[in-house]
């Protein structure tokens, strides 16, 4: 079995989450968080700016870790996902010069409003609970296991 570390943004700006907005056929549109694999040699931090600039456009700094969760989306790949707290270093709107490398399903960025996030399709679900509960004590934990 093989395991794949990928890291992921969660960015909140002005009120509002940013994500990947996806489409399929069976599904319709979901949203994820910005992020991908991290390369050989590469610390996940820049694994998590590099992924944001690819698929948004727009520059992060990353802060702490704040999810990590796994998930077993094949039957030979373990994947490990770090979810780091991310900040804007400037605009919120993409830059034009950005080369977008979008996987097959992603379509876009969008900035999903948060208090209207529990009605929103994002994966996986549980970071809609997760995110509702950030303004909490940082009691809660880390590591959130297998959730979907």
């Amino acid at each position: 079995m093989n395991i794949r570390n990928s890291a992921k943004a969660l960015v909140i700006h002005q009120g509002k989450l940013l994500v990947i907005k996806c489409y399929n056929h069976e599904e319709g549109v979901y949203y994820l968080l910005p992020g991908g694999g991290q390369e050989p040699g590469e610390k996940l931090l820049d694994t998590v700016v590099r992924e944001c600039w690819e698929e948004t456009g727009l520059r992060v700094i990353p802060h702490e870790l704040r999810y990590l969760r796994e998930c077993f989306l094949k039957k030979d790949v373990h994947r490990v996902e770090m979810i780091f707290t991310c900040s804007l270093t400037g605009s919120s709107v993409p830059d034009p010069a950005a080369q977008l490398n979008l996987d097959e399903e992603q379509v876009g960025i969008e900035w999903l409003p948060l208090d209207n996030l529990a009605a929103e399709p994002l994966f996986p679900q549980e970071l809609r609970t997760l995110i509702s509960s950030m303004s909490l004590p940082a009691s809660s934990p880390v590591y959130v296991g297998e959730i979907f």
